[in-house]
């Protein structure tokens, strides 16, 4: 079939017999007999599952009739016959495309099975559903009547990462038209989108829709890069060559990672030209047209963006254009809280506003300020750029240079008193404000991935016995730090720290060499 229908993506093979039969000044009359194996149509992203198709027709003076079996995987899952009576006057060709036309479909089998037929692909239907139609009129100009019934179907698309599960709906067939007159779909935990609609198949450009739905807190959007759910209408409109979303909803929920636009990528649009063509002239295949966004979303709250050290919650206003797969986003957001973490310490984030310019892929730029509090100072981090290279620089009160600072935030001490393996940590730190990337901080490399804010290598204890040791921390609060440390060789030792103010910490210590100690620590810079 790929061979006859080269543009349609189509498979399978074709056997069978054909006879006709005509005599001196009478109608022609004849047999045909056809088997199609292995049915099935292939697009960018889904193939359509393989089926048997038998065809039996019977031309006859004044009529022709035929009937059709459809089977998958052995089993008969729809049946059509119908019957064009009577042929009037003329060729052939004129008789048939002329005749009155009645015909009757039943299916009953995977949604699946026939609608990867259509190549209809930013979304897939799946499930069981039941087709009753019969058609009307002629050839040329026909007319549907019937219903058609889905209960427990599944719309999924790979683009958007949109699941929709339960689905049930009823429509009836009227002209050309399938009217969808009752949708409803869970749409995540505790979403639905209900809704009508109509599938146009007399379409310029193929199956035309029109569907209008309403969300309610549904799960609409769900990739690694970002995620929505939201609350108000949708519409999907096509002629059947690409088409526009659009709609004025409520975020709900959403999710935004930084420095993953680039995460979901189109499918690449191929310029094929087919050659070697039966009749010896050329074909070229022009690429499907895109599907387009037209959304405006607002947000008051719960847009969690994360990535780049950010953990945080906003509020948003947005334009989404472009086209699904890769989104151009306009429109700001707002910081409501957060945190942002910087080589392991914590800062709190003040104030924040991402603004979106409609790059695609998207690329915001950033203007975030966060605060953290460390004995004897107080330090802001502000990171501006754009989220695939963003500008990260420090202030201090005390001002402090840059160096010192990170390390007092890093290490709680001055870089006067840093180990080796501090120093190391700290150069890897200065590396990365200033562009240079991480450097080699194998150190580092542990810490983030055993998920602790701080490891350190402490030199041997002569006096004590203690050997190199290793310190392990973390933040349990802001403002409550504990640290374990040990040097394998029976050691060990459980630290706590709370900082009561910028200036006064809290101090205890619990060791196997019998010692326990309480300090509170003031510590002033002039």
């Amino acid at each position: 079939l790929d061979i006859a229908y080269p543009g349609l993506g189509l498979s399978g093979s074709a056997s069978g017999s054909f006879t006709i039969a005509t005599a001196n000044g009478a109608a022609p009359t004849g047999k045909a007999n056809v088997t199609i194996r292995g049915l099935s149509r292939a697009g960018l992203v889904l193939s359509s599952r393989p089926i048997d198709v038998g065809v039996a027709a019977v031309l006859s003076p004044d009529k022709l009739g035929l009937r059709a079996v459809i089977a998958s995987a052995g089993k008969t899952i729809g049946r059509a016959q119908a019957q064009l009576a009577p042929l009037g006057q003329g060729d052939l060709a004129s008789r048939i495309s002329n005749a009155r036309l009645f015909g009757q479909l039943r299916y009953s089998g995977p949604a699946d099975t026939l609608w990867r037929l259509t190549g209809v692909e930013l979304f897939d239907l799946s499930g069981p559903v039941a087709i009753g139609a019969d058609v009307v009129g002629t050839l040329a100009n026909p007319t549907l009547r019937g219903v058609v019934q889905a209960n427990g179907a599944r719309i999924e698309s790979a683009t958007t990462g949109t699941v929709l599960t339960n689905v049930q709906a009823t429509g009836r067939f009227g002209g050309s038209r399938l009217v969808i007159d009752r949708f409803g779909a869970d749409a995540g935990k505790g979403g639905r989108v209900t809704g009508t609609g109509q599938f146009e198949f007399a379409a310029a450009a193929g199956i035309g829709l029109d569907l209008a739905l309403q969300a309610d807190k549904a799960v609409m959007i769900n990739r690694d890069d970002i995620g929505a759910t939201v609350s108000g209408p949708l519409t999907f409109k096509s002629n059947g060559s690409g088409g526009t979303i659009a709609g004025d909803v409520i975020l709900d929920k959403s999710r935004y990672r930084l420095g993953q636009a680039t995460a979901a990528s189109a499918v690449p649009q191929l310029n094929i030209r087919e050659i070697n063509l039966p009749d010896g002239g050329e074909e070229v295949a022009t690429p499907t047209k895109p599907w387009t966004l037209a959304i405006k979303a607002r947000a008051p709250n719960q847009v969690m963006v994360s990535g780049l050290g950010l953990t945080s919650e906003w509020s948003a206003n947005l334009q989404i254009a472009g086209q699904p797969e890769n989104p151009a986003i306009t429109g700001r957001a707002t910081l409501i809280r957060g945190d942002y973490e910087f080589a392991g310490r914590q800062f709190e984030l003040a104030r924040g506003v991402i603004r979106f310019d409609g790059q695609v892929p998207a690329n915001p730029a950033l203007d975030i300020e966060a605060n953290a509090d460390s004995t004897g100072l107080s330090a802001s981090i502000r990171v501006t750029g754009y989220a695939l290279k963003p500008e990260i620089g420090f202030t201090s009160t005390p001002a402090l240079p840059e160096d010192e600072l990170l390390s007092r935030l890093l290490f709680g001490t001055s870089i006067t008193n840093l180990s080796a393996p501090e120093a190391l940590q700290l150069a890897a730190a200065v590396a990365a404000l200033q562009g240079g990337g991480s450097g080699l901080n194998p150190i580092n490399a542990v810490r983030r991935a055993a998920g602790l804010d701080r490891l350190r290598i402490l030199p041997a204890d002569p006096q004590t016995g203690q050997g190199t040791s290793i310190a392990a921390g973390k933040y349990v609060t802001r403002r409550l730090y504990a640290e374990i440390v040990t040097d394998g060789q029976g050691y060990s030792a459980t630290q706590v720290e709370f900082q009561v103010t910028r200036w006064l910490s809290l101090l205890s210590s619990i060791s196997t060499l019998g010692r326990q100690s309480a300090n509170v620590r003031v510590s002033k810079d002039y």
